[in-house]
């Protein structure tokens, strides 16, 4: 049996998984022929575009010194802005 083969012997759908994620490491999923530099600065100014995302986001304790998304913003940048 495969590694992304379960129990019941079918393939597992590939695709994103919500959950924390580095914000670089996000931002390379969305833009993967940039560098990571620039791939944080395209993410920030999709994000700082999208006002109900900016909004949303705005709230969240201490974003701005993280390094890293917690699983409910993710989910939100999905929601806003579809998956990577």
């Amino acid at each position: 049996m495969r590694k992304d083969e379960s129990t019941t012997g079918t393939a597992e759908e590939p695709g994103f998984r919500h959950g924390v994620y580095r914000k670089s490491e996000l931002a390379m999923l969305y833009f993967p022929y940039a560098g990571k530099k620039q791939a944080m600065a395209n993410l920030n100014r999709w994000i700082r575009r999208c006002d109900g995302l900016h909004e949303a986001l705005s709230h969240a304790d201490g974003l701005k010194t993280r390094r890293f998304f917690l699983r409910p913003e993710v989910e939100l940048i999905v929601k806003f802005l579809g998956e990577p």
